[in-house]
């Protein structure tokens, strides 16, 4: 048999590891003896653990996430998304966008009750923010169309005006 009709020949796979090698004469001193055998097919799957078996990765995509581990979860993944767009929007960077969106994704894990304006339902413009609620959240009481200061916008509150936008 040729080498190139060996190739072509699938090998059955043999349980029985191969004879070790011994090192040449001239090699002894550094030595190597190494075999070559099959794993056990199929794998013995572990007992007892169910989730240890289930090695797909659809089974659970969020498995290894939030509150496991500090990765965010799929639902957490889509608001984040969510506000991510809503903040760009609104008129921030991206960078700043994301910063507050991460912000809020620990809001969220540790039960903060306090919002963003950003995450307002009332606040209108985009960079140059307007409260539409002004008289309820008491601010810019003085004139109705007063621009509303980044700062503000940008800080966790509770505001008694707060009308949460739809993602």
């Amino acid at each position: 048999m040729k080498w190139l009709d060996r190739l072509k020949t699938p090998k059955a796979s043999d349980p029985h590891a191969t004879k070790p090698t011994k090192p040449q004469e001239s090699e002894q001193a550094a030595g190597f003896v190494g075999f070559v055998a099959y794993p056990p097919a199929p794998f013995q799957k572990i007992e007892g653990s169910e989730a240890a078996n289930n090695t797909t990765p659809a089974a659970d995509p969020d498995r290894w996430c939030w509150p496991h581990s500090e990765a965010m979860n799929a639902v957490e993944i889509d608001i984040f998304t969510a506000r991510l767009a809503r903040f760009t929007d609104k008129g921030l960077t991206l960078a700043d966008a994301e910063q507050q969106a991460d912000r809020l994704v620990v809001r969220d894990r540790e039960g903060d009750d306090r919002q963003l304006c950003l995450e307002c339902a009332h606040l209108h413009g985009a960079g140059r923010w307007r409260c539409g609620n002004w008289h309820r959240a008491e601010v810019a009481t003085q004139l109705k169309d007063a621009q509303l200061p980044g700062a503000l916008v940008q800080t966790l509150q509770r505001c008694p005006g707060f009308g949460a936008s739809t993602p």
